[in-house]
């Protein structure tokens, strides 16, 4: 049994989000929409009227670089992130949409290797002993991230929990996106579990529709990541500071 909050949690699965629960969400995905732009900048010329454009659709502001908790940016898929600066390409810059999407698959794929290299996966304190923690307690522990796998992967061996882990699916993995329930409902089927005996913890409102849609026991808010607990809250069974607040209770007659 464990304690999530004020919620006391017997179900057998916890699914975790990434990147703002497990990860620290500025370094890593900053880092990843920097490098990502500078490619693209290398291909196509950034004119004033595109660069209006993109702020607007991804929900930046280009002069402060803060960034719409709410917005594309901060909440959509890389896979997402990448389509809607494919039609700004085409909007704007005389592409066609077969040579935009080139443009920013190419400019994805150099921004990935950038960012493996520079090591920027910075862990939400000691992941690793509380998933150890967990796993002795016999829970199952899940990722669904909007992340792709190769570099979910990475992130996983990088947190030493990659053994820890009994599930993962990726954005790249064919299934729907969150908020759509599928990532966590594939999850309970790969490990024969019913929803009602799962948990999500994530740090997004589409973390929290996720988990809504797919009928879990418990969807847990970390105002660790992208949004705060004020967005969070109204979404949420329970909203924690991160996951270390998750804790394990003991149960009358173990020793």
């Amino acid at each position: 049994m464990i304690r999530i909050g004020e919620c006391l949690f017997t179900g057998k699965l916890l699914i975790f989000d990434k990147d703002g629960t497990l990860i620290a969400f500025d370094a890593l995905w900053h880092a990843w929409f920097d490098a990502f732009i500078a490619r693209v900048a290398q291909e196509v010329p950034f004119t004033l009227e595109f660069k209006v454009g993109l702020a607007a659709t991804l929900g930046y502001e280009p002069d402060d670089g803060t960034w719409d908790p709410e917005g594309p940016l901060t909440i959509a898929s890389t896979v997402e992130v990448g389509l809607l600066v494919a039609g700004e390409i085409y909007r704007y810059l005389g592409k066609t949409w077969n040579e935009a999407l080139d443009i920013v698959s190419r400019a994805e794929e150099a921004a990935r290797r950038e960012i493996l290299m520079q090591d920027l996966i910075q862990p939400l304190g000691d992941v690793a002993s509380l998933f150890r923690c967990l796993k002795e307690r016999g829970l199952l522990l899940a990722i669904a991230t909007g992340d792709t796998r190769a570099s979910t992967e990475a992130s996983l061996e990088r947190l030493g929990i990659a053994s820890l882990v009994d599930a993962v699916v990726c954005n790249d993995d064919g299934f729907a996106p969150k908020p759509a329930p599928d990532m966590a409902l594939e999850i309970c089927r790969r490990l024969n579990v019913p929803p009602s005996e799962a948990a999500v913890i994530g740090d997004t409102v589409a973390d929290l529709e996720m988990a809504r849609r797919a009928g879990v026991a418990l969807a847990v808010g970390v105002a660790s990541g992208a949004n705060s607990a004020e967005i969070l809250a109204p979404y949420a069974d329970c909203i924690l500071p991160d996951i270390h607040a998750i804790e394990t209770v003991a149960v009358p007659g173990e020793l």
